[in-house]
């Protein structure tokens, strides 16, 4: 299936995206910046690499495509610099969430990164199973695979956790 091309994203297509969709983008670098890295900065680099590029083609939610190219931010930050990490001798605080969210968030970051990720994109930025294969460059089948690994390994993680429901 041929995609038509377009030379370039017009001013006014490109706002009405960004404005769309910058929410679900900047949480999505909050979630993978590298330390020492703002989202924010990594979410704006997503949105120039995203009007910059040459044959983007309008077919279906631009949100997966810029969640790839939030992902190759994000993965070439963290090839930029390593830096080095600090234990902390505190605690930080709960904002305000329930005990049942901060455990399923710990739960999550024990996941493999390519589970985490799938899950995330799925549920987290409520992608559809074929925006999340756009997004991964896989195939649905292995987003399916990923995300049921997945949540067969969550629920184990908040049984041994006492979170069973």
């Amino acid at each position: 299936m041929l995609r038509k091309r377009t030379e370039s994203l017009g001013p006014d297509r490109a706002r009405e995206i960004a404005e769309e969709c910058y929410g679900e983008v900047l949480a999505y670098c909050r979630r993978h910046a590298p330390a020492g890295h703002d989202p924010a900065d990594l979410a704006q680099e997503t949105f120039l690499r995203f009007v910059r590029a040459q044959g983007y083609a309008e077919r279906g939610k631009p949100i997966a495509y810029l969640m790839r190219i939030a992902r190759s931010v994000c993965v070439d930050a963290s090839r930029e610099k390593r830096l080095k990490t600090v234990d902390l001798d505190f605690e930080p605080p709960a904002d305000g969430r329930s005990d049942r969210e901060l455990e399923l968030d710990e739960a999550l970051a024990k996941l493999p990164g390519d589970l985490r990720e799938a899950v995330e994109l799925r549920y987290g930025s409520g992608l559809g199973v074929n925006e999340v294969a756009r997004a991964l460059g896989i195939s649905r089948f292995s987003v399916r695979r990923r995300i049921n690994t997945a949540l067969k390994e969550l629920e184990g993680l908040l049984r041994e956790g006492g979170l069973d429901g």
